[in-house]
């Protein structure tokens, strides 16, 4: 955990083709250069890595052309370590190119596979980052998020003052790690969702893991992923059979993650073979999602199961945790129904995804007043989603308010410049000013951003075709 994440990792050169994406990558290494402002001592002189990706035309001349700083790394290397990038607006943006201690080498991070990735466009949200960091700014995983709170332990070590997960009832004990590795899904469906006025880095150890979250999955679960031991781990016999006594340090030591010696035999008193239990019980295994990793399958099976690896889309129940209707029917929802979501906020009105996903819902039933009040209000909430701005301005300009729209894309695109759809909905608002030049500027930036996008290429050809 105390590698979890990296400051200015070391990286080394390479070159890198991915052909689904027709796109060439590249890890530099070079002197820093002095920076001035802001970023100055996040950034001070030294070495620096980035990662650059281009694209050739017909006549083999690099086009479509971004560069940017390696900053941080997320990941022991035990598997794999993937970069991000720190942006001058603060962002943290996943790239595109990681590296797998299994090939010994790079190829593209996780769920970068096909042909359509995010290239250089995700952003790390705080959900993403709190299983890797300590806290909202980017920093190791430390004692605290096992041991709670430890300023009073820090000023005066005692044994008073500091929570010993080892003193907790044995679920106690298995949600300390739950709060990290139980993820259902990292795809496809929603995982989990938090109860009301739940703050993502709220969860303390020794709380009850069903105050800080609802869990979802699939009814019969198949898939195998990269963060599935705890997953796994409850689905098992072994763990079903123990009624709840078998926690992750009935086998794991704590601080190091090692396989305490006789894990299995504390139980199977008689082993029928003197090779390691976990060769033919627990192998480890392809993740579906991470698909340059080998991971061990913590469902304890007693003969090799055939699993189906496709990605699941359908309705989930509850795991582990219980929901109530409404959450249960916000998780399940395909259609972006308006009831669904306004009978959950009635009960938690400040859920500000909910809210987007409301806004959305309404625009697409044609009712734009609406969903502009309701997607003022996320924005307020967090005036950082892009997400949330570009439909606001979507639904000001559906109402004629266009001079208001391109007011919100521009603050927007100033926030967040590498957000490729508020880019194209600039180009669009500026096309419907009358402004060609800059709306041909937009889709042409969108492009660079998102190669692959039909859309900004299709109105930046009919535009120029005028």
């Amino acid at each position: 955990m105390g590698r979890s994440i990296t400051e200015r990792p070391i990286v080394a050169p390479a070159t890198y083709y991915h052909q689904p994406s027709n796109r060439h990558y590249q890890i530099t290494l070079r002197e820093r250069k002095r920076t001035e402002g802001a970023l100055a001592r996040s950034r001070p002189p030294g070495r620096e890595a980035s990662i650059s990706r281009h694209q050739l035309d017909e006549k083999g001349q690099a086009i479509n052309s971004i560069e940017k700083s390696i900053d941080l790394s997320i990941g022991s290397g035990n598997h794999a370590i993937t970069y991000l990038n720190r942006t001058p607006q603060g962002r943290l943006l996943e790239l595109p190119l990681s590296w797998y201690t299994k090939l010994n080498g790079y190829a593209m991070s996780p769920g970068y596979e096909n042909s359509d990735h995010l290239d250089f466009r995700r952003e790390i949200s705080d959900s993403c980052l709190f299983c890797h960091s300590a806290g909202k700014q980017p920093a190791p995983i430390d004692c605290q998020r096992c041991h709670g709170p430890a300023q009073a332990h820090a000023a005066h070590p005692s044994k008073s003052n500091i929570l010993n997960p080892a003193r907790l009832t044995p679920q106690r004990q298995l949600e300390t790690c739950l709060q990290c590795h139980l993820e259902t899904a990292s795809q496809g469906i929603v995982d989990s969702i938090r109860k009301p006025g739940r703050d993502v880095f709220s969860y303390r150890p020794g709380d009850p893991l069903s105050d800080y979250k609802s869990y979802f999955a699939p009814p019969t679960p198949q898939r195998f992923e990269i963060n599935h031991a705890g997953f796994r781990l409850l689905q098992s016999r072994c763990f079903l059979e123990s009624k709840g006594a078998m926690t992750c340090t009935t086998c794991h030591d704590p601080h190091s993650a090692r396989v305490k010696t006789g894990s299995c035999q504390s139980c199977h008193k008689q082993p029928h073979t003197t090779e390691a239990c976990t060769t033919c019980h627990m192998p480890k295994r392809t993740a579906a999602d991470a698909i340059h990793t080998q991971m061990t399958d913590h469902k304890i099976t007693r003969r090799p199961e055939t699993e189906d690896q496709t990605l699941y889309t359908g309705p989930v129940i509850d795991f582990y945790t219980k929901a109530d209707p409404d959450t249960l029917a916000v998780a399940n929802d395909k259609e972006g129904d308006p009831a669904v979501y306004r009978r959950y906020l009635q009960r938690d009105p400040t859920n500000q995804p909910v809210l987007v996903s409301l806004g959305k819902a309404l625009l697409r039933r044609n009712q734009p007043a609406e969903a502009a009040a309701t997607l003022q209000k996320a924005v307020q909430l967090d005036s950082r989603d892009t997400n949330a701005q570009t439909y606001l301005a979507v639904a000001e300009a559906v109402q004629g308010n266009t001079q208001k729209a391109l007011a919100i894309l521009k603050q927007a695109v100033a926030s967040n410049p590498d957000h490729a759809l508020a880019r194209i909905n600039l180009g669009i608002t500026h096309e419907a000013l009358g402004d060609v030049q800059s709306a041909l500027a937009d889709y042409a930036e969108a492009l660079r951003l998102q190669p692959d996008s039909a859309e900004a290429k299709q109105r930046r050809d009919a535009l120029l075709k005028r």
